[in-house]
């Protein structure tokens, strides 16, 4: 376990460090000297068991710095280091009384009984630390047996019903949330900035969890209303479990099933809009990836469609699953929200994400084969980054090959791909209607593209 002090003393350090040493053999202490290391040493350098915070140290705020250690890490215990009155002017009750572990120890640290004072306080963080399964001892794993799930999957959830694993080797693993308790946003977002994209729960749980959770989202998508607030977190729940199911299993009838009332929902939903705008106002941008991605895809395929005149729910249906489709094979959801083959964004990944960005289209395509109650959807998702001046990938056909509905599909997923995760406003949808005017400029894809553009409002000329 690792435990972080916080203190500008460096002879205070040298006196908790000797008492870890001697009672405390699997105890790391890392210390830091400001708000700027402590902050950088929770990111990088954690999880941490408790923390040890020296409220004498110069231009820190103790009750500050506490409050968001804790907002960064979930609930942790801190032991209060300093002179009893400093420890009262600058600790407030609320932090103090944040968990029933924290305790305090009164300087001097140099006096003769600091060693048992010091261990009896530690023993108190440390009895936390083993109710909270914290200090979890690292397994030795069969990889086979486990599943990888999107970290961003998570953030769907305050708690989650199964345990929760990190790599730390090919075979080896620690859980770092367990099952049925509680954990904050911020302790996922200490994982998302060390580059950490995949967590692991074990495969029987897993299937298990899909099973649950696409029960509960069939009976929600097919009994909310269209106009309820909380419709599109519905909607990228249920396709975040749609793409979880659909990786893990295949296309089975409970796939089916979940995948009929996505597309039923995004309809109803859909069909109640009568402001493309309204819709990028109200849609959640902090649930950015590629269910977000997706279903913007959805909503913008059918204003299009029906501004084309096809009111068909078949038609609209194959944009919808086709837009859910898209992207499923794609190992990275930053990859979504890259439309060719030239972005420099594509610097940033490897070898291996790059191949898969580059083949998604055709992989994707060969899963929505398996939807056969959908002719065509194949094509149109194969399609779907191909332009009419053969600049796009992966095939280059020629501009006569592809259809109308395939310039609805790639007008809509490019414009979803440029919006998912930014504040919409107008001025941004002219920059992005501008760029597409380059490469959308013949034939149905310029008529898409100028159906969209009044639908927006957007003047290019007013671009700033």
């Amino acid at each position: 376990m690792k435990v972080l002090l916080i203190s500008d003393n460096k002879s205070d350090w040298e006196i908790i460090r000797r008492t870890l040493r001697s009672h405390y053999k699997d105890i790391q202490l890392v210390c830091c000297i400001n708000k700027q290391e402590t902050i950088s040493a929770v990111t990088e350098d954690g999880p941490f068991g408790f923390f040890m915070l020296d409220c004498n140290t110069k231009n820190i705020d103790p009750t500050d710095l506490g409050f968001e250690l804790l907002e960064l890490t979930g609930s942790r215990p801190i032991i209060f280091i300093g002179y009893e009155g400093v420890i009262t002017d600058r600790v407030s009750q609320a932090l103090y009384t944040s968990s029933e572990f924290n305790d305090t120890i009164y300087k001097p640290l140099d006096r003769e009984d600091i060693l048992v004072e010091l261990k009896n306080k530690i023993d108190g963080c440390m009895q936390w630390a083993k109710d909270e399964e914290f200090e979890q001892s690292l397994e030795e794993v069969e990889p086979e047996d486990y599943l990888p799930m999107k970290l961003k999957a998570f953030y769907l959830y305050n708690e989650f019903p199964y345990d929760i694993y990190l790599s730390i080797t090919q075979t080896t693993y620690i859980k770092i949330i367990s099952a049925n308790k509680p954990y904050t946003h911020s302790t996922l977002a200490t994982y998302a900035r060390k580059n950490i994209k995949m967590l692991y729960i074990k495969k029987d749980d897993q299937l298990k969890y899909l099973e649950t959770e696409s029960i509960k989202c069939i009976k929600a998508l097919n009994f909310m209303e269209p106009n309820h607030k909380d419709i599109y977190l519905l909607q990228i729940r249920s396709v975040t479990i749609l793409h979880q199911y659909i990786l893990a299993l295949g296309v089975s009838p409970s796939v089916l099933s979940l995948m009929n009332a996505v597309i039923a929902n995004i309809h109803k939903t859909s069909r109640n809009l009568i402001n493309l705008s309204d819709f990028l106002q109200d849609y959640p941008i902090y649930y950015q990836g590629i269910p977000s991605k997706s279903i913007i895809t959805a909503f913008i395929a059918c204003h299009l469609a029906k501004k084309v005149g096809w009111e068909s729910s078949l038609t609209q249906s194959k944009l919808i699953i086709c837009s859910l489709l898209q992207d499923i094979t794609l190992p990275d959801d930053d990859l979504s929200k890259i439309n060719n083959t030239n972005s420099p964004k594509l610097k940033d990944f490897k070898e291996e994400d790059l191949q898969a960005f580059f083949n998604h289209p055709n992989e994707a395509a060969k899963l929505s084969k398996q939807f056969s109650s959908y002719s065509d959807i194949d094509y149109i998702v194969e399609s779907q980054h191909e332009l009419p001046n053969r600049k796009g990938f992966p095939n280059r056909p020629s501009s006569s090959k592809l259809t109308q509905i395939c310039a609805v599909f790639n007008t809509s997923q490019y414009v979803a791909a440029e919006i998912d995760g930014e504040s919409p406003n107008n001025n941004h949808y002219a920059k992005i209607i501008k760029t597409m005017s380059k490469d959308f400029a013949t034939g149905t894809f310029k008529e898409t593209l100028n159906l969209l553009k009044n639908s927006l409002k957007v003047n290019e000329k007013k671009v700033s």
